[in-house]
């Protein structure tokens, strides 16, 4: 529920900070309510590797207020559903697309989907599938998959910042043994992937001095709580990548 909390208070803050906008665009090329560490070019990566195209179509698991989805909707050309558990969310992403064939958004619960089976073409998951429980959340996904669909899922795997360093497990590292490599194997899928883990260092480096050179504006709105969150987030992963305890993949995960 902690997150859920958060992301209550975050998306109203988002939708009106002129702080923040001017960090995500200074930090990922575009201002899209961003909370991780995918930048446009990688969203481009994403696209580029499924393959999505006119007449397909693809589900987004926590869109947030689905800017990121608008974004792969118009870069590739296919209809998007994005769903989140957050209705002020969901509401912000329905107002913007209304009248948009290409776009569609429900709140929705990652771990109980209701689609039929073979609804789509791809699902993308964008820093989302460590809210849910990942299992039955695979589970759940894998059969709305058209033959041939892909998964494509941004995933970090490393050092929590509560977490003492020497007792994180660096074995969970290699893409076949973190929490979402575990899963896929279990459950019989292909699969490869990216290395985003220095990207995401040098990201988290950028992260910290854009937020630090918009504390004043942060605090003015009295969004000091986004400034901070942002500060945490970068400071976490260089933490965690500089004591070997951290990696990023991009997994692209289809049936045998």
């Amino acid at each position: 529920m902690l997150h859920e909390d958060f992301y209550s208070r975050y998306y109203p803050a988002v939708a009106s900070s002129q702080a923040n906008a001017s960090y995500c665009e200074q930090l990922y090329g575009k201002n899209m309510n961003q909370h991780g560490f995918a930048e446009v070019a990688h969203l481009k990566h994403l696209l580029r590797e499924t393959r999505l195209g006119p007449g397909q179509r693809a589900l987004d698991l926590g869109c947030g207020t689905g800017l990121i989805t608008e974004h792969l909707a118009e870069r590739s050309g296919a209809h998007f559903t994005g769903i989140d558990l957050e209705p002020d969310a969901i509401r912000q992403a329905k107002k913007r697309a209304r009248g948009r064939p290409d776009l569609d958004f429900q709140v929705m619960d990652m771990a109980e989907l209701d689609f039929p089976p073979a609804s789509f073409n791809a699902v993308t998951a964008v820093d989302t599938l460590y809210f849910t429980p990942l299992g039955q959340t695979l589970e759940g996904l894998l059969p709305l998959l058209k033959p041939g669909g892909r998964l494509a899922v941004f995933w970090s795997q490393g050092c929590d910042p509560g977490e003492p360093l020497e007792s994180f497990d660096r074995r969970t590292l290699p893409p076949n043994f973190t929490e979402l490599g575990v899963e896929l194997n279990r459950l019989g899928m292909a699969y490869r992937t990216l290395d985003y883990s220095r990207s995401d260092y040098e990201h988290a480096q950028r992260k910290l001095a854009i937020a630090e050179s918009l504390k004043a504006e942060f605090e003015a709105e009295g969004n000091l709580f986004l400034y901070e969150d942002h500060i945490q987030e970068a400071n976490g992963v260089i933490r965690a990548f500089e004591a070997n305890a951290h990696a990023r993949y991009l997994y692209l995960a289809w049936w045998l």
